[in-house]
């Protein structure tokens, strides 16, 4: 039977919950000896006929039996909306089968266990932030070559000429300078058709335009026979 209260959905939403984490703590209320399913949805009330409605005997006007059918309307929605929080928390629960439903009192409990961890991860994850956000504040840490190596780019644009760009750190130019850089790669067998340098913000670069030396037939194989007899291959007479 029913009672009347001043406000009736308040009272309902009190009692429903304190019962079912009552059950979660261990303790079974016995107006809830086998809550370990999702919360029964209120049954849906028939049009106004039922006899020990809120209002009047027999319905009178029709304002007890459409009170009724409000709460129990209002109780459909919100145990519906219990029923989706919970469904959420066992989403949020790791290792856990999504294809079997937990009951209310283990899914309580098992968040209430899980949030402690959680926030020892979240203390860990923290604490290592902070040593490596130090770590990167700290002078020196990078080392000299991560620093000042400089990054080199070559690009062929044909059988005989190529592009080779060079980007430095801007206090570094002074030890590598582009006259170097291009005495470099004339000994490799490059010459120089054009050159360029810019600078943005702490970087230098050179734009390097190179062509490879094609030596006749002759002096290349002078050069080798030379090479070959500093080498002690190669003995020449007369």
């Amino acid at each position: 039977q029913h009672q009347m209260f001043g406000d009736p959905f308040a009272s309902s939403i009190s009692s429903l919950e304190a019962d079912i984490f009552s059950v979660a703590a261990g303790h079974h209320h016995p107006q809830w000896p086998g809550l370990d399913h999702d919360v029964p949805l209120a049954p849906a009330a028939n049009n106004g006929t039922s006899s020990g409605g809120y209002g009047s005997p027999g319905g009178g006007d029709g304002s007890g039996s459409h009170r009724k059918i409000s709460h129990n309307a209002y109780e459909r929605d919100r145990r519906k909306q219990l029923n989706e929080l919970y469904s959420d928390l066992r989403s949020l629960l790791p290792d856990t089968d999504h294809t079997k439903k937990l009951s209310i009192p283990i899914t309580v409990s098992r968040v209430l266990k899980y949030i402690p961890e959680l926030q020892k991860q979240v203390d860990g994850l923290e604490k290592k932030k902070e040593e490596l956000t130090r770590a990167s504040c700290k002078p020196g840490v990078l080392t000299m070559k991560e620093n000042t190596a400089p990054i080199v780019s070559a690009t062929c644009l044909d059988d005989r000429e190529i592009m080779v760009q060079v980007s430095l750190v801007s206090t570094m130019a002074g030890v590598l300078p582009m006259s170097k850089c291009i005495k470099v790669l004339e000994n490799e067998g490059l010459r120089l058709i054009s050159s360029s340098t810019s600078a943005f913000q702490n970087r230098t670069f050179y734009s390097l335009h190179l062509q490879y030396i094609v030596l006749d037939e002759l002096k290349l194989s002078k050069a080798l026979l030379f090479r070959r007899c500093r080498l002690g291959r190669v003995h020449i007479k007369g």
